[in-house]
C-alpha cells in the first residue's frame, strides 16, 4: 500500500501465482459496513524473474477513490476467475487526521532472516498512529534470489505490515539485480508518474507540511550511467525547485535514499569514497552530487540506510559541522536508520586509530527504528531500540527537536556562503555550487 498526495487516496498491489480475469478492491469505513466502495481493474501483468527458472507472478494494482479524513477503513482484495471471486483476509488502514501534525516511521535494511525490528514495525502499523513508513532501501536480501522466489517469501513475510500502513520505499544496492526489476514491478504503486519520473525508483509526494522525496542512490554507482545520473539530478533539481517555492504550505523538505552522505567510522569505504561520491558526484562525470542540491534548495533532512546502525549528524556541509543547534539550522542534517535487522548484523563504530568526526552527534550500534513527528514548525525525531532476543521494544536511545519559523524567508533575502566566500543576491544555480544559507 502507498499514498497519493496528502493521503487523499491509496494504491494497493497484490500478487497471484495464476492469471486471473479481474482484480477487485472493496473497502468501507470501520463503523459503517454499508458504505461499501468497489474498484475493479482488469487483469494485471506477468512479472517474470530474470533467472533461469523464469519464476512468474501476476501483479495487480488497484486504487481507491477519494478517502474521508480521520477514518479507519477496512478492505479486501479479490481475484476473479470465471464465476468465482476469491477474497483476501480483511485488513485495516487509517487516513490522515484533520490536525496539521502527523507522525511517520523511518527505517531500512531488513530481510527475512534476523529481522529484529519486525515485531515493532507490525506493532506500530496496527496502532494507527503513524501515517506511513519511509523505507530507505535493501529489502529481503535479495528479492531476486532463488530464481525470484525470495521476493515472494519477503512480501508474504511483511504482508501484515505493508497491507496496514502505507510504505513509501526507496531502492537500495540489494535491489539492483536485473536492472531493479523486482523493485520496479513490486513497488510500481509508488507515485512516480505524478512526480514526473520515468520509473518507480524515484518520486516525491506531499503530506501536510512535508514534501518527501525518494531518490535512488544507486544511480551514482555501478548500476548508473552518466546519462542516468544527469536525468536523476535534473529531475531532483526540478522537484526541489517546485517544493522550495511552496514552503508557505509545505515548510519541510526531506529526501530519503539508501546510501549515506556522511557516516562513521571514517575508514569504511561506505564512509569515504562512496560517501564522497554521494556528496560530490562520480569522478568520471562533472555532473555533481547531492549535497550542492540539498544546500541550494535548503533541504532540511536526509534519511538513509546502508550502514546497519543508527547515526544522527549535526547540521553539516562540505564535511564540516556548521552548527550544533537544531534551531533554525543553517544546513541539512542526516539520519542513518539502516538497523531494522538483516542477516549481516549491525555495523560497529569502534576504531582506535581514526577519531569520530565532529559532525557526528549521536551513534547507536544496535537494532531499532526511528519515528518522526512533523508539525509546521517542529520535527520531533526519536529512535527506539529493538531488542535482539525477541524483537520487543527497548528504550529510546535518541530524541531531538528541530525548530524553524513558520514561514521561512526567501532564499534571496538571506546571506549565502559559497565555497567559503560570502555573496549577496540569489543562490548559484549550478548543480555543483557549494553554498550554505544563513538567516
Amino acid at each position: 500500500m502507498t499514498w497519493q498526495n496528502d493521503g487523499e487516496a491509496c494504491r494497493i498491489q497484490f500478487a497471484t501465482h495464476e492469471e486471473i480475469d479481474d482484480a477487485v478492491l472493496r473497502y468501507w469505513p470501520e463503523d459503517d459496513d454499508k458504505d461499501l466502495t468497489t474498484t475493479i481493474v482488469k487483469r494485471g501483468w506477468a512479472f517474470i524473474d530474470g533467472g533461469e527458472g523464469h519464476h512468474t507472478v501476476y501483479l495487480h494494482n488497484l486504487e481507491s477513490r477519494s478517502l474521508e479524513k480521520e477514518t479507519i477503513y477496512m478492505y479486501q482484495v479479490g481475484s476473479v476467475k470465471g464465476e468465482e471471486t476469491f477474497w483476501s483476509d480483511i485488513y485495516t488502514f487509517h487516513t490522515p487526521s484533520e490536525d496539521d501534525s502527523f507522525e511517520f516511521v523511518a527505517t531500512g535494511d531488513m530481510g527475512t532472516s534476523n529481522a529484529v525490528s519486525m515485531p515493532n514495525l507490525l506493532r506500530v502499523a496496527n496502532q494507527h498512529r503513524y501515517d506511513f513508513i519511509a523505507f530507505a532501501g535493501d529489502q529481503a536480501y535479495d528479492m531476486a534470489d532463488f530464481n525470484g522466489t525470495k521476493g515472494d517469501e519477503y512480501m508474504n513475510f511483511v504482508q501484515d505490515i505493508y497491507a496496514t500502513i502505507p510504505v513509501m520505499a526507496a531502492p537500495g544496492n540489494h535491489e539492483y539485480t536485473y536492472n531493479f526489476s523486482h523493485y520496479k514491478n513490486r513497488f510500481s504503486i509508488n507515485p512516480y508518474l505524478e512526480s514526473g519520473f520515468e520509473d518507480p525508483t524515484m518520486y516525491s509526494f506531499d503530506y501536510k507540511s512535508l514534501h518527501l522525496v525518494s531518490f535512488s542512490s544507486e544511480v551514482f554507482f555501478d548500476q548508473g550511467s552518466p546519462e542516468q545520473i544527469q536525468t536523476a539530478l535534473h529531475w531532483l533539481n526540478e522537484d526541489l525547485t517546485k517544493a522550495n517555492a511552496n514552503r508557505h504550505q509545505r515548510p519541510w523538505i526531506m529526501v530519503f535514499a539508501h546510501r549515506p552522505l556522511y557516516c562513521s567510522p571514517s575508514e569504511s569505504e561506505d564512509c569515504t569514497w562512496k560517501a564522497n561520491t554521494m556528496r560530490y558526484g562520480r569522478n568520471d562525470t562533472d555532473l555533481g552530487g547531492l549535497e550542492a542540491l540539498f544546500l541550494k534548495h535548503r533541504v532540511d533532512a536526509y534519511i538513509c540506510g546502508h550502514r546497519h546502525n543508527y547515526e544522527r549528524t549535526y547540521p553539516v556541509a562540505h564535511d564540516q559541522r556548521v552548527a550544533t543547534s537544531y534551531y533554525q539550522p543553517p544546513s541539512y542534517f542526516q539520519l542513518v536508520v539502516g538497523n531494522a535487522g538483516n542477516f549481516q548484523g549491525t555495523d560497529s563504530f569502534v576504531n582506535d586509530t581514526v577519531p569520530i568526526a565532529d559532525w557526528s552527534a549521536l551513534r547507536y550500534e544496535g537494532y531499532g527504528f526511528s519515528t518522526i513527528k512533523v508539525s509546521p514548525t517542529k520535527l520531533y525525531i526519536s529512535h527506539y531500540q529493538s531488542l535482539p532476543k525477541d524483537g520487543t521494544l527497548g528504550q529510546m536511545v535518541d530524541r531531538v527537536v528541530v525548530r524553524k519559523s513558520r514561514y521561512p524567508p526567501i532564499a534571496g533575502s538571506r546571506r549565502v556562503f559559497c565555497n567559503n566566500m560570502e555573496e549577496s543576491g540569489q543562490m548559484k544555480t549550478s548543480a555543483t555550487a557549494s553554498c550554505i544559507l544563513h538567516p
